[in-house]
């Protein structure tokens, strides 16, 4: 598709990948010739399978400690992968309880009651 004349977000948009894995593909083409990916980059099925048990049996553990209980070099974001793929994204906790109408309700009358308070009432 480069080789046709097409741009790199064309590209992208047509293979369903970023533009920034098209361009470093199509840099890696034009430098070596090859487009095979680099030797001792990404995780071994049996890698990924333990991955996704120590965080099943887990969930509380952070990428790092998954990363130091497997034993092997994977990068954070290839263990975040891992675990996406196995539909285990990670879930932040609620900050504040949501308030629902009858809340606001009740919220805005309390207000309303003391909007003309002075600061001896208060």
């Amino acid at each position: 598709m480069k080789t046709a004349g097409w741009s790199t977000l064309r590209v992208a948009r047509q293979v369903d990948r970023s533009e920034c894995a098209v361009r470093t593909c199509w840099e890696q083409w034009t430098r070596d010739d090859t487009h095979v990916r680099r030797t001792g980059s990404g995780t071994t099925r049996r890698e990924d399978r333990r991955i996704v048990r120590q965080a099943l049996v887990d969930s509380t553990l952070i990428r790092s400690t998954i990363q130091a209980d497997i034993g092997v070099p994977a990068v954070p974001q290839s263990i975040s992968r891992r675990l996406v793929e196995a539909n285990l994204q990670s879930k932040r906790p609620v900050r504040v309880l949501l308030l629902t109408p009858k809340h606001r309700r009740l919220r805005l009358q309390w207000c309303h009651a003391r909007a003309t308070w002075n600061a001896t009432d208060w």
